[in-house]
């Protein structure tokens, strides 16, 4: 199956780790999406189709061929929301990696973020005690910019304050409905509508306006913090990931730590709740308490936070706990990726560039002739031609002709007169492999005589 020289193992390597890579990647994306269950599905029905072929039974292969492009065309429909998906998030790592941090060295625009994050705050804890739903969407390194075409949508200019955010949220108004979009530490739209995660937690334990945060998160470089209106909490999503906040406290610090509001910069892990359940009792922490916290701008503290700072985030703490059964799970998908990868590089070799065998009737050449002259010496050519059957890829073997191929038999090595048999070389003037299967004869008695020199 990998026939070919050094150079052509080589490359069936890199092909088979390029689209291993790649299946990897896509794997990691949809894994925890509704296509999860249809891509396992039509997964095993390609490896029972491979293991048919393999097994030689034409018509499944017949059918499979013909079918082959109309299966490909609806891959394309049916998993287009996972494709946008994966080429957002290819493209969102690749250009956000080199920048985390939204705010420069300037004082002005740093105290401007520094309020921006203390009036969310107030709001969001106002909200969580009257159990007012909101959902406000922190542009970081990449724009939203197609929220802002939408019909319905509200254009606005505006400070955060939290009066505010709490007059757009509040129930009555037309407002209520949809997301608020804050860039720069400004509020520029209101009544956004976001596209919906479809990972299965998201499905099964959250309500529309979660759903719409953490897919806002996963479209861009975005922070939504949202506010439940049917239990009065607070949550933060980024990275497709929901972490609920115990208190606005911890709001606070957690949107200093996402916006590089903390000391240099410094990255201190997430507080909060993973995904988190209802915590038995509802954010206690008034507005009042908040405004009078110390901001967190240098340290990444607060006056009251104590031993709460020191402590150990629940995130930090899952995160130990589960990276061995990320690392298993992730082993698996690659595992699974090279083996399909493989198998499919098989498939294709067998059916598009299998292994063929051509046979060529060559002219022997004798070489050397004039070096026998030298030594006084001549043969008799009891052979004019060889046969050889050629093995190799089709590609190649198609593409060889018998003037691209020459057989010598070398006579340098003849040093008397007498009987000796020499081995035929069969060689080709191109760059290409293949295997000699047969050749006939593979070496010609020679029979050697002295000339005789006259006088």
């Amino acid at each position: 199956m990998f026939f070919g020289g050094p150079l052509d193992l080589v490359r069936y390597a890199i092909d088979i780790i390029l689209v291993t890579f790649i299946l990897y990647n896509i794997l990691r994306i949809i894994r925890e999406t509704r296509a999860w269950q249809l891509l396992k599905g039509v997964m095993l029905i390609l490896v029972f189709i491979l293991f048919c072929s393999f097994l030689g039974l034409e018509m499944v292969g017949y059918l499979f061929n013909k079918m082959l492009y109309i299966v490909a065309i609806l891959f394309v429909v049916i998993f287009q929301p996972e494709l946008r998906h994966a080429l957002e998030t290819v493209g969102l790592r690749s250009f956000s990696s080199f920048s985390n941090v939204v705010l420069n060295d300037d004082s002005d625009e740093q105290l401007r973020y520094v309020t921006m994050v203390d009036e969310i705050v107030k709001a969001c804890t106002e909200m969580s005690k009257t159990y007012t739903g909101a959902i406000m969407l922190l542009e970081r390194s990449t724009k939203l910019g197609e929220l802002l075409k939408q019909e319905n949508v509200v254009r606005l200019d505006s400070s955060v304050t939290n009066s505010m955010l709490q007059s757009i949220f509040y129930k009555g108004s037309p407002m209520h409905d949809g997301a608020l979009l804050i860039r720069d530490g400004r509020i520029i739209a209101a009544r956004c509508h976001v596209p919906l995660s479809e990972t299965f937690h998201m499905i099964e334990r959250y309500g529309t306006r979660h759903r719409a945060a953490v897919g806002a998160s996963e479209i861009g470089d975005t922070v939504a913090v949202v506010v439940s209106e049917e239990r009065g909490t607070i949550s933060i999503a980024v990275d497709g990931v929901l972490y609920e906040m115990k208190d606005g406290l911890e709001l606070r610090k957690n949107l200093s730590y996402l916006l590089g509001l903390t000391s240099g910069g410094a990255r201190m892990p997430l507080l909060g709740k993973k995904h988190g359940k209802k915590n038995g009792k509802k954010n206690s922490v008034s507005a009042e308490q908040i405004e009078g916290e110390e901001l967190v701008v240098a340290s990444g503290k607060t006056e009251n936070s104590g031993t709460d700072a020191d402590e150990v985030p629940v995130v930090a703490r899952k995160k130990k706990t589960q990276k061995k059964g990320k690392r298993s799970g992730r082993a698996l998908l690659l595992l699974i990726s090279f083996l399909f990868s493989l198998l499919l590089w098989m498939y294709i070799q067998i059916t598009t560039n299998p292994v063929t065998e051509r046979t060529f009737t060559l002219e022997l050449q004798y070489e050397n002739q004039n070096v026998l002259r030298d030594k006084n010496l001549a043969v008799k050519y009891p052979v004019q031609n060889v046969t050889v059957r050629l093995v190799g890829r089709k590609s190649v073997m198609d593409k060889l002709s018998s003037s691209d191929l020459s057989a010598t038999l070398d006579l340098g090595s003849v040093n008397e007169a007498g009987s000796v048999r020499l081995p035929v070389n069969v060689k080709c003037d191109e760059n290409v492999y293949f295997r000699v299967e047969m050749q006939r004869p593979e070496d010609v008695p020679v029979s050697v005589y002295t000339l005789v020199s006259e006088e």
